[in-house]
């Protein structure tokens, strides 16, 4: 049994009484959220665990760091140490702060694994990790090293801190920290100064080690444009980039056709009314046939396939390009867009 206990919560009638009223809350926005919008059991099931995974992965790493730092605290230390006692998934699942972002990055892992499941196992990766080209040879290698270190002995996927944004990975990590600080003050009564310290030296170690450039998006992109400047990121190798290689390369290489980031290419793919990604793939300049192809593979909707390949065809590629200029533009300045038109 953890030893984490919460700490100023005296009113328990009050307590109940919330919590009726925070479940009515969410089962009124549930009920009230278009079908589209809907997360399916298994896309629920494996970001839970995908997060679950990647709380107590970096939770694991301070959890080592504090204890050295409080070997002399014997019971604390005891408990950093021991694997049976449960610390900052207690904490953070009694009020889970993840931000929106977080989840939209656990979701497209999600998304990245269904798709990967039947593919060519990277067979596109292990066609250019022997070309002629050594640039390209090289950076499809790395990338393909890279992903053999993304499923489990189950393959399922995981996840780690680095392949997150560095600013989610921070607040991640600060998140972990966090919680760890309560358990450490509330049950252990360490002062606050002396956890804080200790806390700020583990975070800061960890964090010390990331680099966002060894992300597998990074990496993705870095091929994708080694083929584009050799002129060889035609509608085929866009086609098999998804097929044989996986969705960040894939979003990769429709990033640098149509000139937007990868983060927004995966935007305008994961649009639930399915309108983004005829205009993406027309942004990019993909014909007819490389369009369908695509599409069919992302949906399993023949409906919204068939809407998509309409919209598609009746755009033109300077079209498509003109409306692709909000995605071009600061993140935060779409983002603010957004929010006045909702």
């Amino acid at each position: 049994m953890s030893e984490v206990r919460p700490t100023g919560e005296t009113d328990g009638a009050a307590r109940l009484a919330a919590a009726a009223r925070d479940r009515l809350a969410v089962g009124l926005a549930d009920l009230r959220l278009p079908d589209a919008w809907r997360l399916t059991e298994w896309q629920r099931s494996t970001v839970s665990a995908l997060l679950d995974r990647l709380v107590r992965a970096i939770e694991s790493e301070l959890r080592g760091a504090l204890a050295s730092s409080f070997a002399e605290e014997e019971a604390l230390h005891a408990s950093l140490g021991s694997a049976h006692v449960e610390i900052a998934m207690l904490i953070l699942g009694a009020a889970p702060p993840w931000e929106p972002a977080l989840v939209g990055a656990l979701l497209r892992r999600a998304e990245e694994h269904r798709l990967h499941r039947g593919s060519g196992d990277h067979a596109l990766l292990i066609e250019l990790a022997g070309d002629d080209d050594s640039a390209i040879a090289a950076e499809a290698m790395s990338l393909l090293i890279a992903q053999s270190g993304r499923f489990d002995s189950f393959q399922e996927p995981v996840i780690s801190r680095t392949e997150l944004p560095a600013e989610l990975e921070h607040g991640l990590v600060w998140t972990v920290a966090a919680a760890l600080r309560r358990y450490i003050v509330g049950t252990h009564n360490i002062g606050t100064a002396d956890a804080d310290k200790a806390i700020a030296a583990a975070a800061g170690a960890l964090l010390g080690g990331y680099d966002e450039g060894e992300a597998i998006a990074a990496r993705s992109l870095r091929l994708m444009r080694r083929l584009a400047t050799a002129d060889r990121l035609d509608d085929e190798a866009v086609v098999r980039s998804l097929i044989e290689g996986g969705l960040p390369l894939f979003l990769a290489a429709v990033a640098i056709r149509s000139g937007i980031d990868p983060d927004s290419a995966w935007e305008l793919l994961s649009d639930p009314d399915a309108r983004g990604g005829a205009l993406l793939l027309r942004g990019a300049a993909l014909g007819k046939e490389a369009a369908g192809t695509i599409l069919f593979r992302l949906n399993a909707d023949t409906e919204n396939v068939a809407g998509e390949l309409d919209r598609f065809e009746a755009l033109t590629p300077g079209a498509a390009l003109s409306l692709l200029g909000l995605w071009q533009a600061d993140p935060a300045y779409r983002a603010a867009v957004a929010r006045m038109a909702s």
